[in-house]
């Protein structure tokens, strides 16, 4: 079984399905069911609880996929949006994805 962890890297071998969650100044979090595509390279960004289901990713190609990801009207917010970040189930990290 694949360990998973914090600073862990993995690519996409197909388009998965991930949950696009926004991040604002404001005490407000936001998602969006959202597919990202095969090939692109997420990193770990925190260890899994021993009961977690699925775990924060960023990907590495933030910039190109932000405009994929997050829709026009939340990013021209820019006075309180702050970024966004990947929720993935944990089972797509191992079954289509690869460790890097």
């Amino acid at each position: 079984m694949i360990e998973i962890r914090k600073g862990c890297r993995f690519r996409s071998t197909r388009p998965i399905a991930v949950t696009c969650m926004t991040s604002w100044a404001t005490p407000f979090t936001g998602g969006y069911p959202r597919t990202l595509p095969a090939d692109e390279m997420i990193v770990v960004a925190h260890d899994p609880s021993a009961n977690a289901t699925a775990v924060y990713c960023d990907p590495k190609r933030y910039r190109a996929l932000h405009a994929l990801m997050v829709p026009w009207r939340d990013r021209l917010q820019f006075w309180i949006y702050r970024g966004y970040y990947l929720c993935v189930p944990l089972e797509t990290l191992r079954v289509d994805c690869e460790p890097q």
